[in-house]
């Protein structure tokens, strides 16, 4: 079975993006993967004993089942029920590199995507995510959902699609059809243009609207092509983010490796740091995933 992968590190915020990523599943008929890394100066493979009796790695385990099935006795998570038919499966590992622990659990072939909160509490000991989740999205051969604190899981009805060039390329198109049909969602593809309109512009925003009404591909869900004026890119689709109400803000990249996702400001980082809604990463560089989902778009009727 495919399943949602949420690392999580204990913090409130993660355990709200556990909350989204639960109903995400429901909705895409998917299991999920709960799993916690932790820091460990010894040897992973052998037995310690702690407290109480038993190893670290199943005191982890349960410490991992009381976050998902909260009792509202003695812990500040919110009571999470999850949804029927969601099958749930908890990990847990000595990692020193969550970003790279992650990076290879999620290229493993049983998961189809990733939920991550955007930032942790500073209260939580050993917490480690934040400049995680933003370097796990840049690099991962599969979608990451990057969840803020607090932001709730909704029916995606709007979605504002950030406009580029790889934008229109027949793979992303394809992935913002299967969202658009899913959730039977209105589409804004946002262009942002610096102000100052005697700069040479890199993109064309009509070129998308040519190949989405392409008579061979066509686009049957509802959808906008709008270019704001700002200059910073981030702000400007924030800012219509607000306008439309919309539920999901949706960036494509060119993957990068982890390396350089640690070491290089993003659009990504920008977003995960400044959205209120939920931002959902995508990728033109997934070789496998995307020649099969390429063909299938390609022979549509």
């Amino acid at each position: 079975m495919a399943n949602v992968l949420i690392p999580i590190d204990y913090s409130f915020p993660s355990h709200n993006a556990y909350h989204f990523g639960l109903y995400l599943a429901k909705k895409m008929g998917l299991g999920v993967v709960l799993v916690h890394y932790y820091e460990g100066s010894f040897n992973p493979t052998e037995h310690f004993v702690v407290s109480g009796g038993g190893s670290i790695h199943e005191s982890h385990l349960n410490q991992l089942r009381h976050f998902a099935y909260p009792s509202g006795d003695g812990s500040n998570y919110a009571i999470v029920e999850p949804p029927q038919g969601v099958e749930l499966t908890y990990e847990a590992a000595v990692s020193l590199a969550p970003s790279a622990d992650i990076l290879k659990r999620a290229a493993q072939p049983d998961i189809a995507l990733v939920v991550m909160a955007t930032r942790s509490t500073r209260r939580v000991l050993g917490s480690w995510l934040g400049s995680t989740s933003t370097t796990v999205s840049e690099a991962s051969v599969r979608p990451v959902f990057l969840v803020p604190p607090q932001a709730p899981f909704s029916e995606f009805k709007r979605i504002v699609v950030a406009n580029n060039h790889a934008t229109a390329e027949p793979y992303p198109l394809w992935q913002i059809e299967g969202l658009a049909d899913l959730y039977g969602a209105m589409v804004h593809f946002v262009h942002v243009e610096h102000p100052k309109k005697d700069l040479p512009l890199r993109f064309t925003p009509w070129q998308l609207m040519e190949q989405l009404v392409d008579e061979q591909l066509g686009a049957e869900y509802p959808f906008e092509i709008v270019s704001v004026e700002n200059k910073d890119i981030a702000k400007g689709l924030l800012e219509f983010s607000d306008t439309v109400n919309a539920d999901l803000l949706v960036i494509f990249n060119q993957r990068r490796s982890r390396w350089h996702a640690l070491l290089r400001a993003t659009l990504t980082q920008s977003l995960a740091l400044r959205a209120q809604l939920p931002v959902l990463v995508l990728h033109t560089e997934a070789p496998a995933v995307a020649e099969d989902a390429m063909n299938a778009y390609q022979e549509k009727e």
